[in-house]
C-alpha cells in the first residue's frame, strides 16, 4: 500500500517544480500574470499629442522567429491592452526581446511608414500582488517608424 503513496507524491513533487521552474520571474518574483498597456497615435515619431488610431489591430511579438505571442484592437482613444495569463505567454514573454508592433495606416490615419509598420517597446511599470496572483504591469513606449 506504501508503494502508490510513493508514486503518487513522486508524481506531485514532480508537477510542483515544472510549474515553479517554467514561469517568469522577475527580482526572483514568479509572475502569474502580464498585463501591457498601450496608446498608438497617428505618429512616426513618437509624437504624443498626434491624433489617437482606432480600430487598429496591435500586435506583441517576442524572439527572433518574431513570434506573436498576443494581439489587441485599439479603442476610440487609441488604447490597447494586452493580457498574458497563459503559462506558455508569460513564458515565451520576455520584455528585452519584445516589440509592440501596428501597421498604419488605418481609416483614421493618413501616415505611411515605409514599410507599412510602427514599433514600441515596452518597460515595467510596477509588480501588483492581488490575492493569490502576482501580477506584472508594462507600460508601451511611444511608436516609431523604425523597431526599437
Amino acid at each position: 500500500m506504501t508503494k502508490p503513496n510513493v508514486f503518487l507524491l513522486s508524481i506531485l513533487l514532480i508537477a510542483s517544480l515544472f510549474n515553479i521552474s517554467h514561469t517568469l520571474e522577475l527580482f526572483s518574483i514568479p509572475i502569474d500574470e502580464v498585463r501591457i498597456r498601450g496608446n498608438l497615435r497617428c505618429s512616426l515619431n513618437g509624437n504624443p499629442t498626434a491624433p489617437p488610431v482606432s480600430n487598429a489591430t496591435v500586435y506583441l511579438k517576442c524572439g527572433d522567429s518574431n513570434t506573436t505571442i498576443a494581439e489587441a484592437l485599439t479603442d476610440a482613444f487609441g488604447g490597447f491592452v494586452f493580457v498574458l495569463i497563459d503559462a506558455v505567454e508569460t513564458i515565451l514573454f520576455n520584455p528585452s526581446d519584445c516589440v509592440v508592433q501596428a501597421n498604419l495606416p488605418t481609416g483614421t490615419c493618413q501616415i505611411y511608414p515605409p514599410d507599412g509598420i510602427v514599433y514600441a517597446s515596452v518597460n515595467l511599470a510596477r509588480i501588483a500582488f492581488t490575492g493569490l496572483l502576482n501580477v506584472a504591469y508594462y507600460a508601451v513606449t511611444e511608436f516609431f517608424s523604425v523597431g526599437p
